[in-house]
């Protein structure tokens, strides 16, 4: 690639970090994890644009962010040390821990789903994107994001309600 056709990094990185961040932050919910995982995500992104041109940024980035953030939710391990937001709380106890429990265990459920369900239902539940926006995000049809979300839904309903049944007992 000559000068002409590099794309100003720059400024790819100011007009979608904050974007790319919120994607992490929705789905890990840890700052420091999520600004590691966007980092990797821009990290991926430029080596891929040094490889060929990126047609569309945001749909690039938004679906790297979604997968190494979805890859670092697997990563993680179960026992984490208290992070500063658990220092302080304005919500009471009981409920702020119950939201951590649910927020926790839903977030290891998703970690379980298979790679397209997982970044669909992130997408779709955590950005709030339009199913054309997921379809543009991953390169796959309308009726795939569909079936992809449909069955991600079923799977996490399955495996939260076996957990729920699980504490009951």
């Amino acid at each position: 690639m000559d000068n002409d056709t590099l794309p100003d990094w720059g400024r790819i990185v100011d007009t979608h970090a904050e974007r790319v961040l919120r994607v992490a932050l929705r789905v890990l919910g840890n700052a420091q994890d999520a600004e590691d995982a966007s980092q990797e995500a821009f990290a991926e992104a430029f080596r891929l644009q040094q490889r060929g041109r990126v047609q569309n940024w945001t749909g690039l980035l938004i679906r790297l962010a979604t997968l190494r953030s979805l890859d670092a939710l697997r990563r993680r391990r179960h026992s984490q040390g208290l992070r500063e937001e658990d220092w302080i709380s304005r919500q009471e106890p009981f409920e702020n821990a119950a939201a951590q429990e649910l927020a926790q265990r839903l977030r290891h459920a998703i970690s379980r789903l298979p790679e397209q369900q997982a970044a669909v239902f992130a997408m779709c539940h955590f950005e709030h994107l339009s199913r054309a926006e997921i379809c543009a995000s991953l390169g796959i049809s309308s009726e795939a994001a569909a079936t992809a979300l449909y069955k991600a839904r079923q799977r996490l309903q399955e495996q939260l309600a076996a957990i729920q049944q699980g504490d009951s007992r």
